[in-house]
């Protein structure tokens, strides 16, 4: 008997409930009879393929068409299926059996073992048309196509919409992706039907594997880099605050569905309340087999989508954003995933380790950090970025021109002035970001913007027993606490760790009374899964939670900010404090310095 014949007879008793879902599971978190299926899920790496297409294997689908984000049902039926027998997906059609985007085992679908089964999927359209295989793998590992079947994507759909802040009065970027750059405009106006429109003409980028600072980004392969298409973005000028403007965007032929926002303050417009949310670490929800399938990301997802209906004036979302991390595929489908909130609120991204950190290609690199980038002896940075050195990031998200492009920026918004700084770069006095973030702090009227607020991937406080971080932190600490304390910051947000953490109002590591310290919140709790590591005691440190999902929410007036620590999904607000304003002259005070 043949090593699979004796692994069925092990597991011939094991049902479809219990084979769900199974690949997705890590490997040291399998009970002892699931390790079994290992050995199912190692035929995916086969010894060779061929075609024998079989009239009694049926492969089928409820439609043969899709746009970007539809549902599908996929039918397969084979009387002969194995346990090992899969559905591969492949775009484009001419992919070679070894290089498919994705699969699913045929013995995964309830019922299998009646020789018909259905997946349900989202498909999304990458710009090229799917191809979808029956496969049915021997005991060699060799697979064979038994059965195909072909669905087409729109020839010039534009998707992944998102709008942006320019810093500037009256304006606002409007930004999608699209498979060509065959004259991409907007058309907006104050009426739903568009009628009276203006047509504003977009510019466009992109970028290929060239461009990329490494491996995974640079390979040319379904599950690293593919042909991201086209990037357009389109200026809107001439916006008055408060007014609700209807838009889309595409090409006279192929143009987005009317969707619409608010036009921003300006620095004059007097303004009761401005609110927002805030978060890092997020990715995906869709569960391809290479990617990471994020837990809470579809929690997160859905109570923005809540929030951006009920109003926010704007969204911050400080690094790691897809975890795309060299796969491109994953960045298209959280662009697709925040579309619906992206196309309202203004969107502001920074980068996270997972976006840029990278060792070799230094010379693509966009940010025009010397070298490899920032690599301080004492920091844990890597390769966390996948070889994309904020390239990918760079094309889908445009920001302020104030500083340094999406790695660091600030604008004003209401009463809120907004500082998004980059950790993965050199922040240490001197340099180059060091000088441009006490420039923009001096520059700041608190007469017009009250309240500041900043951001970094990187927390300066953590008490979770993460040594590396905590290194880093204190670092950040001593080259950036003085300059927060000397121009009244009043909030600061990160993410990085997994997790929900809130200090007292601080100043070197004293807590001081409300309104005389920058109050410190890790929020990196919107998808990506929870930390499991304890805490340290420190007696700044006044809550934690690695326990639930969920996004900061500020509103701010002219007197206070009120910050709430969201749950997702259901709404519950776990923390929630207020941030008064900063005490006049308190600057004067000599600061202590960490030690």
């Amino acid at each position: 008997m043949t090593w699979l014949l004796l692994l069925l007879a092990v597991i011939s008793n094991v049902t479809a409930r219990n084979l769900k879902n199974i690949e997705h599971t890590p490997l040291h978190k399998r009970n002892a009879q699931k390790v079994l299926l290992d050995v199912r899920d190692t035929l995916v790496y086969f010894s060779g393929a061929e075609y024998s297409y079989d009239p009694s294997v049926k492969l089928y689908a409820n439609t043969s068409k899709i746009t970007n984000m539809d549902a599908v049902a996929i039918t397969w039926e084979n009387p002969s299926a194995s346990l090992f027998d899969m559905v591969a997906i492949y775009t484009p059609p001419s992919r070679d059996v070894m290089d498919y985007l994705d699969y699913r085992y045929v013995s995964d679908t309830e019922g299998w073992q009646k020789s018909q089964g259905v997946f349900h999927e989202v498909l999304f359209n990458m710009r090229a048309d799917y191809e979808l295989r029956y496969l049915a793998i021997d005991e060699h590992k060799k697979a064979t196509v038994k059965a195909s079947f072909r669905i087409s994507v729109p020839d010039n759909e534009p998707m992944h919409g998102h709008i942006a802040v320019t810093g500037r009065s009256g304006e606002m970027r409007v930004m999608w992706g699209s498979a060509k750059s065959d004259k991409p405009r907007v058309k907006f106006s104050q009426s739903p039907d568009l009628k009276n429109s203006v047509t504003v003409e977009a510019t466009t980028t992109t970028y290929t594997a060239d461009d990329l600072c490494g491996a995974r980004a640079n390979i040319t392969n379904p599950l690293m880099f593919q042909d991201p298409g086209f990037f357009h973005t389109a200026l809107l000028k001439d916006l008055k605050p408060g007014v609700k403007y209807f838009y889309s965007y595409g090409t006279d032929e192929d143009t987005s569905k009317v969707t619409s926002f608010t036009g921003p303050p300006y620095p004059e417009t007097k303004v009761a309340v401005t609110k927002f949310a805030g978060y890092g670490d997020m990715g995906v929800y869709y569960p391809p087999y290479y990617g990471d399938s994020m837990p809470g990301a579809a929690d997160v997802t859905h109570a923005l989508e809540q929030e951006a209906a009920e109003g926010l004036d704007f969204i911050l979302h400080f690094g790691d954003i897809s975890y795309a991390r060299g796969r491109g595929y994953i960045w298209d489908q959280f662009m697709s995933q925040m579309t619906k909130v992206a196309e309202q609120v203004p969107y502001m991204v920074g980068v996270g380790n997972h976006e840029y950190d990278h060792v070799s290609g230094g010379e693509k690199d966009p940010s025009g950090a010397p070298e490899n980038g920032f690599h301080p002896d004492w920091g844990n940075y890597g390769e966390d970025g996948g070889g994309e050195c904020g390239v990918p990031t760079v094309h889908r998200y445009v920001s302020p021109d104030n500083g340094n492009g999406v790695f660091w920026y600030s604008f004003d918004y209401g009463l809120v002035h907004v500082i998004q700084f980059s950790s993965e770069h050199d922040f240490r006095p001197g340099s180059r970001q060091f000088l441009w973030i006490e420039k923009d702090l001096k520059s700041v009227d608190r007469k017009k913007t009250p309240w500041i607020v900043v951001t970094s991937h990187r927390p300066l406080y953590t008490s979770q027993e993460q040594n590396g971080d905590h290194i880093v932190g204190l670092h950040m600490r001593l080259s950036l606490e003085e300059l927060f304390y000397v121009h009244s910051v009043n909030l600061h947000m990160a993410g990085h760790l997994h997790s929900y953490e809130r200090t007292c109002p601080v100043i070197a590591g004293d807590c001081v009374k409300p309104g005389t310290g920058t109050v410190y919140v890790i929020v990196g709790s919107a998808g990506k899964f929870l930390d499991a590591e304890s805490y340290n005691e420190y007696p700044w440190s006044k809550y934690q939670n690695c326990e639930k999902f969920g996004y900061e929410r500020i509103t701010a007036n002219a007197t206070h900010m009120h910050v709430e620590f969201v749950a997702a999904p259901g709404g519950e607000v776990l923390d929630n404090f207020i941030v008064p304003s900063w005490e006049e002259n308190l600057t004067q005070r000599t600061f202590k310095k960490f030690n």
